[in-house]
């Protein structure tokens, strides 16, 4: 099993949420990915955020203008995780 930057999701929640939450762990996972291929790797700043996109409290686009973040709003992680949701939401 790959290692995961994210807490594990509860087997306690319904389908539907786990599954959501599910998606938006990979679309952050493909961020970090992205974002470590070319060398960057996510500050612990901007993971803790990502923790709360996992969960449904917030949005990426709302991680994108969070303003303790002004160096990762164009981060290739933020970019990356942008354009997977945007592609995957059209199909």
């Amino acid at each position: 099993m790959d290692p995961t930057y994210f807490k594990p999701i509860s087997a306690d929640l319904p389908e539907q949420e786990v599954a959501a939450r599910l998606k938006r762990q990979r679309h952050a996972e493909w961020g970090i990915a992205v974002a470590s291929m070319g060398g960057a790797g996510p500050k612990p700043e901007l993971l803790l955020e990502l923790q709360r996109y996992v969960d449904g409290e917030l949005t990426i686009q709302q991680i994108a203008q969070l303003p303790h973040l002004p160096n990762d709003q164009g981060s290739p992680a933020i970019q990356a995780i942008l354009t997977r949701e945007r592609l995957s939401d059209a199909a």
